[in-house]
């Protein structure tokens, strides 16, 4: 049987073209069918198919007739008749089914896998965010590479739960068509009227607007008015404090004998202090982690955002809390939550209760409040008050970087929190003004 392929077969739809997965393998490998549609859209599908890179000929996608594969002729046939079957079946479609990923590739199920499944086009704008969340849900129990964390799940079901209420309590009628200027005005006045924070309020249109991109790429809403410039996520800058060296000895020596739970939340945090990582990374601290080099521990860490690989002194402080509290062993992991509650019981109980004034908005309107300064601690002080404190005692921001994690001195300084008159007391110890 002599079968010619041509290169690639373009439609007014898109073009189509077999592929193998890696060209450059040294064993057998897919043989995948690239259809390419719209604008910068695109789906791979297994043929199920695999063939040594060395017998594919790309240039007219088939296996070449040196080869000593016996069934090639079969192959090449099958890869024929997927080709013409899957552009007969996309010719058919309705417009709005041809952009769909999931009805493309329900086609190509159904032609290469002999699998008949029922696509429909998700009608609303609740149906596809339902849809989405549950999509985001299964990668969270994937791969490591595609592991999107509980927190960012639970993020997008806040969101689609405050829509809800939005389109409930204000009659509505939410959908894909009717998410404009107007909706976006509408959605941020019900979000204050509620007390909503400014960066709450950002968060959800930023996940609307993440669930509004997933929907047009998979071909289920045309409605771009979301993108205009003024519909944006708002931001503010949030009130981040450090705490001082004498503020964390306070807590460092509190007596929380009867509170078990907050005297683990508070070794934990000291943990995050002392070593300056983010509460990912040192809640907790596994036993292996405590590494000697030259007769010196360090606690070595790899941070999870960045993928650094860094090493931290095993402070003698740590040293004493692993032996006196914990039988010589790292702390076992609290919940972050429960460390956020607990902290600030402890730091109201070590008094640490100056009074720190706050704007924020409130039924659309910027007013002052005044909260004491326990109320503000949470699990990511204990970096921050590392960080700013490391750089008051004069250590060079090089080494604390280091440490941190910081990619950039911009970054670095930006982060800490120094009054100008601390940075002046730091600039009159140097030996210029000496």
């Amino acid at each position: 049987m002599n079968l010619i392929m041509i290169n690639s077969i373009k439609t007014t739809s898109g073009t189509a073209k077999y592929r193998l997965k890696e060209p450059n393998a040294k064993k057998e490998t897919s043989i995948i069918l690239d259809y390419s549609f719209g604008r910068k859209n695109r789906i791979k599908f297994s043929t199920g198919y695999k063939v040594d890179p060395k017998f594919w000929d790309g240039s007219n996608q088939r296996i070449r007739a040196i080869s000593t594969i016996e069934n090639r002729e079969t192959v090449n046939a099958d890869l024929v008749n997927y080709l013409a079957e899957f552009m007969k079946e996309i010719s058919e479609l309705k417009e709005i089914e041809r952009t769909n990923k999931s009805v493309l590739k329900s086609l190509l199920q159904k032609i290469i896998r002999g699998e008949q499944k029922d696509v429909s086009i998700t009608k609303t704008f609740f149906e596809y965010a339902d849809s989405f969340i549950l999509r985001k849900e299964n990668q969270s129990k994937g791969l490591r590479s595609t592991k999107l964390s509980p927190v960012t799940v639970r993020s997008y079901k806040q969101t689609v739960n405050r829509l809800r209420d939005f389109n409930n309590e204000l009659g509505y009628s939410l959908d894909f068509h009717t998410i404009d200027l107007n909706f976006y005005y509408e959605f941020v006045e019900f979000l204050e009227q509620k007390n909503y924070k400014t960066n709450t309020i950002g968060k959800h249109i930023k996940n609307l607007k993440t669930i509004l991109n997933s929907a047009t790429e998979d071909g289920y809403n045309s409605n771009l008015k979301y993108k205009h410039r003024e519909f944006k996520a708002l931001s503010e800058e949030t009130v981040s404090i450090y705490l001082t060296e004498k503020e964390i000895e306070a807590i460092y020596n509190v007596d929380l004998s009867g509170a078990k739970d907050w005297e683990l939340a508070r070794d934990i945090f000291l943990v995050g202090y002392y070593t300056g990582q983010r509460v990912s990374d040192y809640n907790p601290v596994k036993k292996e982690q405590i590494k000697r080099f030259q007769g010196t521990e360090v606690i070595e860490f790899k941070q999870r955002k960045t993928g650094k690989k860094l090493f931290v002194p095993l402070h003698p402080k740590l040293k004493k809390i692993f032996k006196e509290r914990y039988n010589g062993n790292p702390l076992p992991e609290l919940n972050a939550g429960d460390i956020n509650e607990f902290i600030k019981e402890v730091g109201r109980k070590a008094k640490i209760d100056d009074k720190i004034s706050i704007e924020k908005k409130q039924n659309g309107k910027i007013v002052m409040d005044s909260l004491p300064k326990y109320s503000l601690i949470q699990s990511h002080t204990a970096r921050r008050s590392f960080c700013t404190n490391a750089y008051l005692s004069k250590m060079p921001v090089i080494d604390i970087m280091a440490i941190s994690g910081h990619s950039t001195e911009r970054e670095f300084y930006k982060y800490i929190k120094v009054t100008p008159q601390e940075r002046a007391i730091k600039i009159a110890e140097s030996d210029f003004f000496k």
